[in-house]
């Protein structure tokens, strides 16, 4: 199972990417993501309005700030790239992406639009999503390597390719001459800290709310919780040694 990483250098690739990415996700249960994206219908509709959002952001943006990566398993030749007859076509079993992150900035208040106006939905989403962004904003002030997203496919998993993700944006933060900074869910906390990240601090989920509706509850019920990971610049975090910038 010889496994190569590279950028996504053609749109054609999330044909394969957002199926996987998809699928990925749904396994195990996260609680955060629907909060994230919206639910639809169906997961053919989830998975066309998912790729058409990701390649626009991928035409737009800046190769020498944002990196989207995959994986793919070079013992597996596909003949075909959708309708067309490709060589050297393999099958895409991770995917991630990482970003400079220049720090020291507001971010901009999320509009969880993808869930109707008024909605108890929306307004969670919102609540949850910009308490974090805030959270992350007032400790990490400074640039630093930031990873967006990462998901590996459920039949690779615990063969490498995450490990692969995470140290290509490690090892560019590091040419970069920059911290790296993630933000994780408790059950992947230990990926990271595998990979020479240190587990710094809980991120609370900040849904307080004076006279939540039942629904609100419901929602709030769920442990949104995650992890504040970092790593200094050029070699791996030592426990009991290091100590990130914010921390006093």
């Amino acid at each position: 199972m010889p496994l190569q990483i590279s950028l996504v250098t053609d749109e054609k690739d999330f044909s394969k990417i957002v199926p996987m990415d998809y699928a990925g996700w749904q396994e195990p249960y996260n609680p955060q993501l629907k909060h994230f994206r919206p639910h639809l219908s169906t997961p053919d509709l989830a998975i066309a309005t998912q790729k058409a959002r990701i390649t626009e952001a991928w035409r737009k943006h800046d190769p020498s700030k944002r990196f989207y990566l995959k994986v793919e398993d070079t013992d597996t030749e596909l003949s075909k790239d959708g309708e067309e007859e490709v060589a050297g076509c393999y099958e895409i079993v991770g995917t991630a992406i990482w970003e400079v992150n220049e720090g020291g900035g507001e971010a901009s208040p999320v509009q969880a639009t993808w869930y109707p106006e008024g909605s108890v939905e929306r307004e969670f989403a919102e609540r949850f999503i910009n308490g974090l962004w805030a959270f992350l904003a007032a400790r990490v002030t400074g640039r630093h390597m930031d990873l967006l997203s990462i998901v590996v496919h459920t039949q690779y998993r615990k063969r490498g390719v995450g490990r692969m993700l995470i140290r290509w944006g490690i090892d560019k933060a590091d040419e970069l001459g920059i911290e790296t900074v993630v933000s994780s869910l408790p059950s992947a906390k230990g990926a990271y800290e595998r990979c020479g990240l240190g587990a710094i601090e809980i991120i609370p989920a900040d849904v307080e709310n004076e006279n939540p509706s039942e629904r609100w509850k419901e929602l709030a019920s769920e442990d949104l919780s995650g992890w504040l990971l970092w790593r200094p610049i050029g070699r791996d975090y030592i426990e009991g040694h290091d100590k990130a910038p914010w921390v006093e």
